[in-house]
């Protein structure tokens, strides 16, 4: 079986690989192994093989579209450096086989140092983070900083966020729907993340790519079931869906469902203690 894996092209996520598993799907519904909320795509949209020694990718449903190498296709079978397009995700084949370790060695050295300069994460409760992002450029495009998980840095990173996104000739209406978004999962973090623990810490990752608004909540907390309940949310009345999480201690579902109307994308890592939405700035 070749060991290929998917690489992540779209800002937000650029850089990132998932192995590319059989079964593997794609689409706007909880069921989908990776989901998107998007126009273009459907609950179920695509789905990755890698069996007999080939890996390919089709679509779930007829009317779905996927592209590889810019063509429209049903089904294709898929090597390394295929491009593939489905909706607004971009992916591209990455065969590790292919790659001499030596050029792998050279890539990721260029990978560590451009991340460390790009990715530093900086410590808000030291930094004076409101004049630094105004003498940095840079820094209100792209910047990661650690918050003490108290009331009082939750409240400041929010103003914080809410004077990038005030300053980056978004709408008026996706700004709200950045700053309710965040607020929501910053919130969720503390309080179901960390059970109110002042001791922990969270980490906020903001990108403004241009043409979308993204922030990467990430606590320390042991993670939740959020296929589960991103399932119940859009599967039954969403105030019964919260009625019953609050009941069993965990998210409401109303927040749930307002976060997936409000997105244009929302990611969790296997665990879900790390999530990641985006906004489009023009509609």
């Amino acid at each position: 079986m070749p060991s290929l894996k998917l690489e992540l092209l779209n800002p937000a996520f650029k850089g990132q690989q998932v192995k590319l598993k059989d079964g593997l799907t794609i689409g706007s519904g909880p069921e989908a192994t990776v989901r998107a909320q998007h126009p273009s795509l459907l609950p179920l949209h695509a789905m990755f093989r890698n069996e007999e020694g080939q890996a390919s990718i089709e679509v779930v449903q007829q009317e779905a579209h996927i592209h590889v190498n810019g063509q429209d296709v049903l089904k294709s079978e898929l090597r390394h450096g295929d491009l593939i397009s489905i909706g607004p995700i971009r992916l591209r084949v990455v065969d590790e086989l292919l790659v001499s370790r030596a050029n792998l060695r050279l890539d990721q050295l260029l990978a560590d140092t451009d991340n460390e300069a790009k990715d530093e994460v900086l410590d808000f409760a030291k930094e004076d983070l409101f004049y630094r992002s105004t003498k940095e450029p840079g820094l209100r495009k792209r910047i990661s900083f650690v918050i003490p998980s108290r009331d009082k840095f939750l409240d400041q990173s929010q103003v914080f966020l809410s004077r990038l996104v005030k300053n980056c000739e978004a709408d008026e209406e996706q700004i709200d729907a950045f700053m309710t978004v965040a607020k929501e999962l910053i919130l969720n973090a503390h309080r179901h993340g960390h059970k109110y623990d002042e001791t922990k810490k969270i980490i906020l990752r903001y990108r403004d790519d241009g043409k979308n608004l993204s922030l990467t909540v990430e606590d320390e907390g042991l993670g939740f079931d959020h296929r589960t309940v991103l399932a119940a949310v859009n599967s039954r009345d969403a105030a019964q869906a919260a009625r019953e999480r609050y009941q069993a201690g965990g998210f409401g579902g109303l927040g749930f469902q307002l976060i997936t109307r409000l997105t244009t994308s929302l990611t969790y890592n296997d665990v879900g203690n790390v999530v990641t939405f985006s906004v489009v700035k023009k509609t």
